[in-house]
C-alpha cells in the first residue's frame, strides 16, 4: 500500500512543530463534556488513548511510564503505611501500579472526565482495579478536591500528577494557585510526582507542556516559587511520548533522597538497577537541578 493510501493520523503539535505520524485506525471518537477523546488502533503498537490531540497511553509501552511514575517514589522511602493521591490517571495505569504494594493503605483518584475511565476500560485493558477496597474514586475537578482536602485537614504521602497537556481540562492545574494549594496537603515526608517530555533544541532543553500551550510547566513554577523547596529529577525513555526522553520531577519539603530503592520489586520495566540509574542526568539536563 502506498503512503497516500494509508490511514495517517498525526499528533497535535505546538511551537516545536514536532508530531508523531501513525498509520492507525480510529476505533472511537467523541467530544466529552471536557475534551476530545480518540481511541486508535495500530497493527504493531496496539490501542492508543488520545486526548485533545495528544497521545496519553499506548498499549505497547504504557507500562514504562506507569511503573516509573509509581515505584521510584514509593520504593525510595520506607513506608509502614502510605496514602496516595492520583490527580488524573483516567487510563488506570497509575492506579494499577500503586495497588501492587501492600503497604499502600488508601488510594484516592481524582479524575474530572468519567468517559476517559470508561473508554480506557473498554479499549485499553490496562486494568486499574477500581473495586479494590483501598480505592476511592472521585469524579470531580482536582482544584475543588484539593480545596476540600485542605478544609478537612487531609494529607497524602505521595501525590502523582498524571495530567494531560495544559490545553484541556487540566489547564487550570498549571497555575501557581493550584500547585501552592497542592503543596499543603503533602505529609512532612511526602512527595509530589510531576512529569513532562523533554526535548533538546539548539537553544537547550524544552518541555512539551510549555510548547503545547505557551504556559509555564509545574517544575518551572516550583523552581521559581519554592512551595516545596527540594526538587529531584529522574528520567526514562518512552517511545510514544514526543522526544522519547521523559522527565519525572519530585517535589518535597525535606531533603529526603529517593535515589536508592528501600524495597526490592521487579516489574516489566522497573527494577532496583533501573531505579538507581534513572537519576543519572546528562549535562544538558543538569541545570534543572540548580
Amino acid at each position: 500500500m502506498s503512503f497516500s493510501q494509508k490511514n495517517w493520523w498525526h499528533e497535535r503539535n505546538g511551537e516545536l512543530g514536532v508530531s508523531i505520524l501513525l498509520d492507525a485506525k480510529t476505533l472511537h471518537k467523541e467530544k466529552s463534556e471536557f475534551q476530545d477523546i480518540e481511541i486508535l488502533k495500530h497493527d504493531h503498537f496496539g490501542t492508543l488513548l488520545v486526548l485533545d490531540g495528544y497521545i496519553q497511553a499506548c498499549q505497547a509501552d504504557e507500562f514504562i511510564y506507569h511503573e516509573m511514575a509509581v515505584h521510584v517514589p514509593l520504593l525510595g522511602y520506607v513506608h509502614d503505611k502510605a496514602s496516595v493521591l492520583i490527580v488524573g490517571g483516567g487510563d488506570g495505569g497509575i492506579l494499577r501500579e500503586v495497588l501492587v504494594h501492600d503497604f499502600v493503605d488508601t488510594v484516592t483518584m481524582v479524575e474530572i472526565d468519567h468517559r476517559v475511565i470508561e473508554l480506557s476500560n473498554k479499549f485499553l485493558g490496562i486494568q486499574g482495579n477500581y473495586d479494590d477496597p483501598r480505592v476511592s474514586l472521585r469524579i470531580e475537578d482536582a482544584a475543588a478536591f484539593v480545596k476540600g482536602a485542605i478544609s478537612a485537614g487531609k494529607k497524602f504521602d505521595l501525590i502523582v500528577l498524571d495530567l494531560t497537556e495544559p490545553v484541556g481540562p487540566s489547564a487550570n492545574l498549571f497555575t501557581e494557585k493550584f500547585i501552592s494549594s497542592l503543596s499543603t496537603i503533602v505529609t512532612e515526608k511526602g512527595v509530589i510526582l510531576d512529569s513532562d517530555s523533554i526535548f533538546i533544541s539548539k537553544i537547550g532543553s524544552r518541555f512539551l507542556q510549555e510548547e503545547s500551550a505557551g504556559v509555564e510547566n509545574l517544575i518551572n513554577v516550583m523552581r521559581r516559587k519554592k512551595f516545596l523547596p527540594k526538587i529531584d529529577i529522574y528520567r526514562t525513555n518512552i517511545p510514544f511520548f514526543p522526544g522519547a526522553d521523559f522527565g519525572f520531577f519530585i517535589y518535597s519539603q525535606n531533603n529526603i533522597s529517593l535515589r536508592e530503592p528501600k524495597v526490592t520489586y521487579v516489574g516489566r520495566h522497573y527494577d532496583p538497577d533501573i531505579h538507581k540509574a534513572a537519576f543519572i542526568m546528562p549535562k544538558w539536563q543538569q541545570y534543572l537541578l540548580e
